[in-house]
């Protein structure tokens, strides 16, 4: 159960620092949701920050699909949905037999592993991704996805690969993945309040982070034209990935 008076003012700090993040990794600054995810398990125990940080996450894809509704791509999405489906189903079902520390464990293990393989990316400057036409490609993506954001939160990996490989524009690929999230995030919802995760106090927390995910989604397509997308995008898999240390070494 996520209470305020549980944190302190440098907790409050943390969290709204992440919501904010959240906001501007919708509009424009891309990589930060994985950051957030690792500040959010930093002053809330990791079983508990998966559901607190949702709503957020909700409410930050409703802002992201109202600025690119028209940008969407839905024959891709169909065709990955029902796995994903199947993935969130599975992260549940792991959630209700494993304590706090494993899911800590697990969260660090799959933040490590994503950033890993992004930074190896980057540093080998592999941008595109090769359209697949195997029939597990999908299944495969989707499952992965699902399995990932229903336990720590991070499919942003597996999606982003996905959606370029479908050889989308760039609007197109933003846009279908904030329709993706939206779905998917308020398909969550049901099992994290089954599961305890979701309470009517980890809500009135949330609230206290609005005013933050709405300047974060402001700022962040501000700040596209002055911070270098490249730089950024290194700078926060680098901090994602030493937070993601942390949890899985702590």
């Amino acid at each position: 159960m996520v209470e305020a008076v549980d944190l302190s003012a440098a907790g409050w700090a943390v969290a709204l620092l992440a919501a904010w993040l959240v906001g501007a990794s919708k509009t424009g600054l891309s990589g930060a949701v994985t950051l957030a995810v690792v500040l959010f398990a930093s002053i809330i125990p990791a079983r508990e920050a998966t559901g607190a940080l949702l709503p957020v996450l909700i409410c930050a894809d409703f802002i992201a699909v109202g600025m690119l509704r028209k940008n969407v791509r839905w024959p891709q999405l169909l065709q990955i949905f029902p796995w994903t489906a199947v993935g969130v189903v599975g992260g549940a079902i792991l959630l209700a037999f494993i304590n706090d520390l494993q899911v800590q464990r697990i969260v660090g293990g799959i933040i490590v592993g994503m950033m890993v393989y992004q930074l190896y990316r980057k540093a080998l400057g592999l941008s595109s991704v090769a359209i697949s036409e195997h029939p597990a490609f999908a299944p495969s993506m989707g499952m992965a996805a699902g399995f990932t954001t229903m336990v720590a939160n991070a499919a942003g990996p597996f999606v982003l690969i996905y959606m370029l490989a479908m050889r989308m524009g760039k609007l197109e690929v933003v846009g279908t993945i904030a329709w993706y999230f939206l779905v998917v995030n308020l398909f969550k919802v049901p099992f994290a309040v089954g599961l305890g995760l979701i309470t009517l106090e980890s809500l009135s927390f949330n609230l206290w982070l609005v005013p933050a995910v709405v300047l974060g989604a402001i700022a962040g397509r501000w700040l596209l034209g002055y911070i270098h997308q490249n730089s950024f995008e290194w700078m926060a898999l680098t901090l994602a990935l030493l937070g993601g240390l942390r949890l899985l070494l702590a």
